[in-house]
């Protein structure tokens, strides 16, 4: 099966389209990490995108980004700008900022950093690779309200898309029988959703803990073995976490 599907005239992933669904049209987008701009380009060519920044911080690909954006005569709507995260941006500038294909820690660093830049800000859409739950705490501990999940899989690799507006972070934790750490991690939009794909990521973090434990246990560091029985634990929470799921899906 094909892992694109069009946006207008450009062709996006199935993970940038499952970014893309979360942008409302009209608004002044900024994305930060623009992976060649794609995502602003195949807005723009759909005619959702009222303005783009393209945001860089090495030279290789901010020369990429203006080079798709120049190819496709779209400097008029799209402006690259070189940076390291939100200092791209003015304060108030955008009205949506999509940060995706970084992981969890370092999103949030970015937004952390750039904290002042989200006045005005109306959504933002964030697509951690990895360490979702460095993504979801943040955004509780600063006042954002989760109000979208999903996941997709794509070349065998589920990618999780978590957005959030400004309101009461606590609201969506509220209807989920999960803790709160807990929440965080498995996300209690896609399991008050029942999302298809939520038990799929539940057994992939258990396989993943399985591969780490089998290498702590023929460790001998003293560090080793400490972690040895943290990681069980953690793996006996995610069971507990798969058979509830599975007894609320029967």
């Amino acid at each position: 099966m094909s892992t694109q599907r069009e946006v207008g005239s450009g062709a996006l992933s199935l993970r940038l389209s499952a970014v893309a669904e979360w942008i409302p049209p009209g608004r002044v987008v900024a994305d930060i990490g623009s992976d060649h701009a794609q995502l602003l380009i195949a807005l723009s060519r759909s005619g959702l995108l009222n303005r783009g920044i393209a945001g860089e911080v090495n030279q290789g690909p901010w020369e990429n980004a203006r080079h798709r954006v120049k190819e496709a005569k779209l400097e008029h709507q799209i402006q690259v700008r070189k940076g390291d995260g939100l200092e791209v941006l003015d304060t108030g500038e955008a009205q949506v900022i999509v940060i995706a294909g970084m992981g969890g820690p370092l999103i949030a660093s970015i937004l952390d950093r750039g904290l002042q830049k989200l006045e005005r800000v109306e959504r933002l859409v964030l697509q951690p690779n990895s360490g979702v739950v460095h993504v979801r705490r943040w955004l509780h501990r600063h006042g954002w309200k989760l109000d979208g999940e999903n996941l997709v899989r794509e070349a065998g690799i589920l990618y999780e898309v978590v957005t959030a507006v400004p309101g009461d972070p606590h609201e969506p934790y509220r209807k989920t029988p999960l803790p709160l750490d807990a929440a965080f991690e498995v996300g209690p939009l896609l399991w008050m959703e029942r999302h298809p794909l939520l038990l799929d990521k539940l057994e992939a973090e258990l396989e993943g803990l399985n591969r780490i434990l089998s290498q702590l246990e023929s460790a001998r560091a003293p560090e080793a073995r400490s972690r040895l029985e943290s990681m069980k634990q953690k793996r006996e929470e995610w069971r507990r976490w798969r058979q509830w799921l599975q007894q609320d899906g029967n």
